[in-house]
């Protein structure tokens, strides 16, 4: 709870979806503690549990990176991008050294936490064990997204993404904004998508952006992996609680800090989401979380509920708030 991203403004009774940004590398305080001091949050003590996840996805599914032509070099950008700001938000455990043995594309990283050390030389996938969009997620609790401008269109066109909530990269790939959010309630027919588009498009190089999001996770358990490939390991998840009567203290309430990144040598825009999760029972720890939380489910539309996938479960989630 501590380092939880709380969505909501005090006062906050009413949910629905908007272009909520914000200045990125501005530290906010909560009743537990504070968050935002750094685009990458690396999860403090659970960093090497939340990685150890991460590696394990990407090694049983390669499908979880998905890189189309042309973005290689964008991700070499956005590798170099962050490599050099963990160095920087992270000094005593993270070092990028530059120009190695006196070259300006050579580098030299290591994470101390996670036991990397890599040498690695900008644009020779050959340097590094695996593609650079890869090699990054191997070391950031963040999914990673990339869009760039196609026929006048933002398009997803690469990402490597292993926490997705009940949504899969491999079919998202490649598709523009209004494909990606034409399924979610309200939000294209109210014209966000498209203020969200040019908000994107026109986001400077010398900014950083967030904007928070937040769901009921459809598993009742700390799993960060519930995307669509592995379906089959967490869709009974929530149903067999249900069954044993301690689904609703341990619903997961999930939030999406994402960030938004014009990156220096492409251009190209990064999209990036760091997922974190407190069960109910613990943020009903917090009696002014637990009444914010209960007044929004409460009040949510059917459509909105019904498309965040828990609608069932309101009556009884508002009620465990509550006493």
């Amino acid at each position: 709870m501590a380092r939880l991203p709380w969505p909501f403004p005090d006062g906050y009774a009413a949910f629905r979806y908007s272009v909520n940004v914000d200045q990125a590398r501005v530290p906010r305080a909560t009743l537990a503690g504070e968050w935002g001091r750094h685009i990458v949050d690396l999860g403090g003590a659970e960093y090497p549990q939340i990685m150890a996840e991460r590696r394990a996805v990407l090694d049983t599914d390669p499908s979880r990176v998905k890189v189309l032509p042309g973005m290689e070099p964008a991700c070499w950008d956005l590798l170099l991008y962050y490599l050099r700001d963990l160095a920087l938000s992270y000094p005593t455990i993270m070092h990028m050294d530059e120009q190695v043995d006196g070259d300006p594309d050579r580098f030299h990283w290591r994470n101390d936490v996670l036991g990397t050390d890599q040498i690695l030389v900008l644009g020779e996938e050959s340097t590094l064990p695996y593609g650079p969009l890869e090699f990054l997620a191997r070391e950031v609790p963040d999914d990673l997204l990339l869009v760039r401008e196609r026929d006048g269109k933002l398009h997803f066109d690469a990402g490597a993404v292993t926490f997705a909530a009940a949504w899969s990269v491999s079919f998202d790939v490649g598709m523009d904004m209004y494909e990606i959010h034409g399924p979610v309630p309200r939000m294209t027919g109210s014209g966000m998508t498209a203020r969200a588009e040019q908000f994107l498009m026109r986001l400077p190089a010398d900014q950083v952006f967030r904007r928070v999001n937040w769901n009921i996770a459809a598993s009742p358990t700390r799993k960060y992996d519930i995307a669509l490939e592995s379906l089959p390991e967490w869709g009974r998840d929530m149903p067999d609680a249900v069954r044993r009567g301690d689904a609703i203290e341990n619903c997961q309430f999930r939030i999406e800090l994402e960030h938004f990144i014009r990156l220096p040598m492409t251009g190209a825009v990064t999209f990036n989401i760091r997922t974190f999760m407190a069960s109910l029972a613990e943020v009903r720890e917090y009696p002014r979380y637990a009444a914010q939380l209960a007044a929004i489910l409460d009040e949510l539309p059917d459509d909105l509920a019904t498309y965040k996938g828990f609608i069932d479960l309101i009556p009884d989630m508002v009620a465990y708030l509550r006493r």
